[in-house]
């Protein structure tokens, strides 16, 4: 039997407190730099209010009358958020335990995706030449040595030695092209391998990441946003590898759009089943 508390309105409010405080503590390492030009030595996190802003050689200012707006606007927007789920969760089969999970593994799954998007770079651009000098995923520094970084970084790869504009646009280019490949791999697996409840989902998830990679970080960036919409690069990275490899953006475009609706097919398929289920009725 699914699980459904007793209380849901308090499972609800609690729920998004929990939530929107996490969130309003993750958006901490995002940075959010002034719309004016400020003091380059000055760097602002927080989202929507900047609550943390880190000073050259001084100790970190935080604001917490700002921490506290953006906790409740971040409580809203989860409960919102859980509002849609509980009035979904009939149609659809949404169960608690599935959400969960999804908590629970969002960032680590995440951040496992981000370590194949840099490795896609390393390799790629090692494959044409060049030489891996730094790669670091959120705090960690992954090479050359295993430590904690002192400044957040989503993803970086640092490669010398591409002597050519073809070699740079391919490593440049390597990265949401091997994720994309990940997620292609993840979906075949769950097609065609039998597995339990949790590591279909951990796998989906895991492939999700992938999926979105290639599409985020072409579209985003060209509407002023990052990657992850607050999170990652500002330009449109694969884009400007493709252009690079001598690739006309309209047959880019197109790839991209053809990989992402045949990996969307996969991940979604009961969703495009009762799409395509309804369509039928409308024809008939």
């Amino acid at each position: 039997m699914a699980f459904r508390p007793r209380n849901l309105k308090l499972w609800l409010i609690a729920g998004a407190i929990v939530c929107g405080v996490l969130l309003s503590l993750a958006t901490g390492i995002i940075e959010n730099p002034p719309s004016e030009v400020g003091i380059p030595e000055y760097r602002h996190f927080g989202y929507p209010l900047v609550w943390r802003v880190t000073k050259t050689f001084e100790p970190t200012e935080y604001v917490f009358a700002s921490f506290a707006i953006d906790g409740v606007f971040w409580i809203a927007i989860s409960l919102l958020a859980l509002i849609i789920l509980e009035l979904l969760r009939p149609r659809v089969g949404f169960r608690y335990e599935t959400l969960l999970l999804i908590l629970v593994l969002f960032i680590p799954l995440g951040l496992a995706m981000d370590f194949v998007h840099e490795l896609g770079h390393a390799m790629w651009g090692t494959a044409v030449g060049g030489r891996l000098t730094y790669m670091q995923i959120a705090f960690f520094e992954i090479y050359p040595r295993l430590a904690i970084a002192p400044q957040f970084r989503l993803g970086y790869a640092q490669l010398e030695g591409l002597t050519t504009k073809f070699a740079s646009g391919l490593m440049s280019l390597g990265g949401s092209l091997t994720t994309n490949v990940a997620s292609w791999v993840t979906a075949l697996a769950l097609l065609r391998i039998s597995l339990g409840y949790k590591t279909r989902a951990a796998l989906k998830i895991f492939g999700l990441f992938g999926l979105f990679d290639l599409p985020f970080y072409v579209l985003f960036p060209q509407l002023g946003l990052r990657h992850w919409i607050f999170l990652g690069g500002s330009q449109p990275e694969p884009l400007i590898g493709a252009r690079n490899m001598g690739m006309p953006d309209l047959a880019f475009y197109i790839m991209t759009v053809l990989t992402t609706l045949g990996l969307s097919f996969i991940y979604f398929q009961p969703l495009w089943q009762k799409v395509m289920k309804k369509a039928r009725v409308l024809l008939e």
